[in-house]
This record gives structure tokens, sequence and C-alpha cells, in this order.
């Protein structure tokens, strides 16, 4: 029997016509990467066309382990308390250059709190080579705090204070406020302490650091 030539080639059609339906129109990197990111907080390598998958938060927070916490806290005035269980630093709200020291330490702790009326805070850092920090600001709307790691350096033709450590710049806006990771340099002192020069507005109430273990 001679094969009916006609009719496998309207089956063919049918077929190329199915397999085009199912495969859809071509998705672009950026369209893959915006919807398989929404499901599993992954990000696109595009020079591979991999994922690589690090866990996140609805706050931006990663999923490893937390290590230690602290809040650096605007106050009305000069700060007159205590430390509480060494888990903050105060500075005044809408202060100019306010001042804290990082040393290297065995461990993350806050060994003053005080950087309010011309004191300067302290706290120890540890292991940046292992562990992440994470920063957000909340608090009142327009709320705004600039943190400069200069280790005392400055330009000698304007007398400014150079960020050459990193700087840290958060201004509080509508939503919900989001953890980001923050350069090492800002807080390693395993060469050399590091000095902050903290700036605020009026608005400042607190910004939140979170030092991570990730996996």
């Amino acid at each position: 029997m001679k094969p009916n030539w006609k009719k496998l080639s309207l089956i063919g059609v049918a077929i190329a016509a199915l397999a085009a339906c199912n495969k859809g129109a071509p998705i672009s990197p950026s369209e893959l990467s915006s919807s398989r990111a929404s499901e599993l907080g992954s990000s696109l390598d595009g020079s591979a066309g991999l994922f690589t998958t690090t866990a996140r938060a609805g706050n931006g927070a990663p999923r490893g382990q937390l290590v230690f916490s602290w809040n650096l806290i605007g106050t009305p005035d000069d700060y007159q308390g205590g430390c509480g269980d060494g888990r903050r630093i105060f500075v005044e709200r809408d202060v100019n250059n306010a001042h804290i020291q990082i040393t290297n330490g065995t461990t993350w702790s806050i060994v003053d709190c005080n950087g309010t009326g011309g004191n300067m805070a302290d706290m120890t850092s540890n292991d940046l080579g292992v562990y992440n920090v994470y920063v957000r600001i909340l608090g009142k709307l327009g709320g705004h705090v600039d943190v400069c790691a200069a280790n005392i350096l400055t330009d000698d033709d304007t007398d400014e204070t150079l960020c050459l450590l990193g700087r840290i710049d958060l201004t509080r806006g509508s939503g919900q406020s989001k953890f980001q990771v923050q350069p090492d340099s800002l807080f390693d002192a395993s060469l050399e302490d590091v000095f902050w020069s903290v700036d605020t507005n009026k608005d400042f109430r607190i910004a939140q650091f979170r030092v991570y273990e990730e996996p």
C-alpha cells in the first residue's frame, strides 16, 4: 500500500502547530529572572545564564543564622541612660559628625552606647570574612542617617571627611523598609580601628543592624 503523503503532511502541520502553542513566545532573561526571582528569591547570573539562589525574607533579610543585632537610635537630646543589654547606640537627632569607633574583638558587642554630646560610642566586630551586615531604616517618614567610614582621613583642600571605607546613606520612605547588605570595609577593624562620622536629621529615629552568617 502506498503511503498517503497528503494525510501525513497534514498530520505534520498539526503537530508543528501544537508544539508552537506549547512553546509560546521566547522568554527573555529579564522576564525569566523576574518571574523565578519572585518565587525563589533568586537572581539571574547573566554571564552564565544560571540562577544563584540566596533566600530572602519579605523584609530583605537573609535566611542565614543571625549572629548579632543592634539599633542605632536618634534621641532628641544628650543620652543620660544606660546601655541596657548592649544592643543599641545613641546619637542625637539632627546632629552633624557624631562619632562611633569600631575595634577588633573576639565577638560583636557594644562597648559604649553613648554617641551623644560629643562622646564617642564604641563597638567591636569580628570575622567579616564569615559574616555579612544588613541595615534598614525605620521610624518617621523622611528620617535620614548618613554614616561615613573614614578612618579620620580628610581632604587637605576642602577639609572634608573622606569616606574611603564606605558609606551608609538611608532615608525612610513609604512602604516596607528592607534590609540591605553593606560593605565589609565599614565594619572590618581587623587591621586598624574604623571610625564613623554620623549625620542625622530631626526626623531620624532608628536604623536596625543585623549580622548574619550566610549558608
